[in-house]
């Protein structure tokens, strides 16, 4: 069995939940780690017994061994190093969002198309228990014709000793950082969106930190997705999910700690209502979704071929909603997403 050496470009927070991933597959392990602040840089490559570094050219070009490069790092910043580790030969699995742009993540598409390397946007939802439940009930025809579908993802704000989250043009609060996956998911299941109308307010950092996008999708859906970074002290980091159909309505509740890291003890419980019955109760499959994420990508490149639960495609087109319920919250309008 092949073991792959992976090299993980910025060790902020949501690289701490990678790490662990990679500490359960019996075919990865971390080569390198790459990080701008030096502290912070030698600290995570003297914990882990690996080589550090403070740039990520200069890991690529001293650890040709690198078979993936992981990026956990600001969003502003996907496309360039998506283009750098593409042109030294390296598949890719970027952290969501894709990019902040339409124009970035085209940009980042070419890049890939270029090298043929393999990639992957990691919108770790697509893995995660009762997400992937209601999908297999979906594609099985188990809920029926689709009334509707509504989403939430809220928190109070978190705060990760980084300025960029909050930054409007190169993290964009909430609308970005939290409703992107629930994007990524609800055009998973309906296919792409049509038109967008969103409710949306900013607070003292210029972000639309509470979001409601009201989403037409092509197939004829209609969804609602909410996101907060507002709910104050205490409110644990929640995702909810209730999808409506004539055959029955499933709903998903999941409760974590401050962030989610804080998984340990989460509160997970699926749902299902149908006429006449009494409402069913699944238990949910207890595992790291992050895990899976990344054994599923390492699966697809010693196989030889790309990825379909995530495509790069897809994560274009993540990035063109997203972009209109911006677009939608400035203007007040209804918004069609051109492709």
């Amino acid at each position: 069995m092949k073991r792959f050496q992976i090299a993980v470009i910025g060790c902020g927070m949501i690289s701490k939940s990678h790490f662990k991933a990679i500490a359960q597959l019996p075919n990865a392990q971390v080569a390198a780690v790459a990080e701008i602040l030096p502290d912070r840089a030698k600290e995570t490559g003297e914990r882990l017994g690996c080589p550090w570094y403070t740039d990520a050219e200069e890991l690529l070009k001293n650890q040709p061994q690198v078979d993936v490069c992981l990026l956990c790092l600001p969003t502003y910043l996907h496309s360039k190093y998506i283009a750098l580790c593409a042109s030294y030969g390296k598949a890719v699995l970027c952290e969501k969002p894709f990019t902040m742009t339409v124009a970035q993540a085209q940009a980042a598409v070419d890049a890939v198309a270029r090298a043929k390397v393999p990639y992957m946007t990691a919108q770790v939802v697509r893995f995660w228990t009762g997400y992937r439940e209601i999908k297999q009930m979906l594609d099985a025809g188990e809920l029926g014709e689709l009334y509707l579908a509504y989403f939430s993802r809220c928190s109070e704000r978190q705060v990760w000793d980084n300025t960029w989250l909050y930054d409007p043009e190169n993290g964009g609060g909430a609308m970005y950082d939290m409703m992107v996956h629930d994007v990524d998911y609800m055009n998973y299941l309906f296919g792409p969106a049509k038109s967008v109308y969103t409710l949306a307010s900013k607070d003292d950092t210029h972000c639309y930190n509470n979001v409601f996008a009201n989403i037409t999708y092509e197939s004829g859906v209609k969804a609602v997705a909410e996101t907060a970074f507002n709910m104050h002290t205490g409110f644990p980091f929640s995702m909810y999910a209730k999808v409506m159909g004539a055959r029955a309505a499933v709903e998903l509740t999941y409760c974590a700690g401050y962030d989610i890291n804080q998984r340990d003890g989460a509160l997970a419980q699926l749902k299902i209502y149908r006429e006449g019955q009494a409402p069913e109760i699944r238990d949910l499959e207890q595992y790291d979704p992050y895990a899976a994420e990344i054994a599923y990508f390492l699966q697809c490149i010693e196989e030889g071929r790309a990825p379909q639960v995530v495509t790069i495609d897809q994560s274009l087109d993540v990035i063109r909603t997203v972009n209109a319920i911006r677009q939608s919250a400035d203007t007040g309008t209804v918004v069609e997403i051109c492709r």
